[in-house]
């Protein structure tokens, strides 16, 4: 975090660090990024329940 100076709204700053944390926004390219990563990462998941559920009856 930096010191730019963001403050509450009683003007209090603690440490030197801003209590409210600047506000980055996602870009579309790391909003795709990530629903294919947890997609990635569900799908193994997923395939390996159904040939447990399968194998189980």
């Amino acid at each position: 975090m930096n010191k730019k100076g963001y403050t509450t709204e009683s003007g209090g700053r603690q440490n030197g660090f801003a209590i409210e944390p600047e506000i980055n926004p996602i870009t579309e390219v790391e909003s795709k990024r990530s629903f294919f990563l947890f997609i990635a990462i569900l799908l193994p998941f997923l395939i390996g329940g159904f040939y447990y559920l399968r194998n189980l009856l």
